[in-house]
């Protein structure tokens, strides 16, 4: 008669079960995705750190936009005094104005509180413009176009 140790056989499946079962949920909980942008040739010393918070079940972001290193955006172009967030869900869209950066002279940071936009996946553009609420973007583009999702 063989002897079976009947604690390691039982013991091993509850842990490789349980394994499997926490990877698939951290793989489901990943938390909103970060990415830090380089400024374009107009703003060539500034960074975008961008966090986007992804429903893909809604197909929404809540997005945050955080630029740090930013000229005044009358040294970029000048009689501008705003930096315009816009986004597209693809290069055939028109883009939509999302908001406008809370900019700090002093600190030469910009910020975009959290604001939705209703695409999981969609391109990020920051420009500088003489208006807040334009109807498209000009070409003075500071930030992208930049992938989010």
């Amino acid at each position: 008669m063989k002897h079976v140790d009947m604690g390691r056989r039982i013991g091993g499946r509850p842990g490789l079960t349980l394994g499997l079962l926490a990877s698939m949920a951290l793989a489901g909980c990943g938390g909103p995705s970060e990415q830090t942008i380089q400024g374009t040739r107009l703003a060539p010393g500034a960074d975008a750190h961008i966090t986007a918070d992804i429903d893909s079940d809604a197909a929404t972001t809540r997005l945050l936009v955080d630029v740090v290193h930013l000229p005044p955006p009358e040294r970029i172009e000048a009689g501008s005094s705003h930096f315009v967030v816009w986004q597209r869900p693809s290069p055939e869209s028109p883009w939509k104005r999302v908001g406008v950066l809370d900019y700090n002279a002093d600190s030469r940071r910009g910020k975009l509180a959290q604001m939705s936009v209703p695409h999981a996946d969609f391109e990020l553009l920051i420009t500088v413009e003489k208006q807040s609420s334009p109807r498209s973007p000009s070409s003075a583009v500071v930030i992208g176009p930049a992938s989010v999702g």
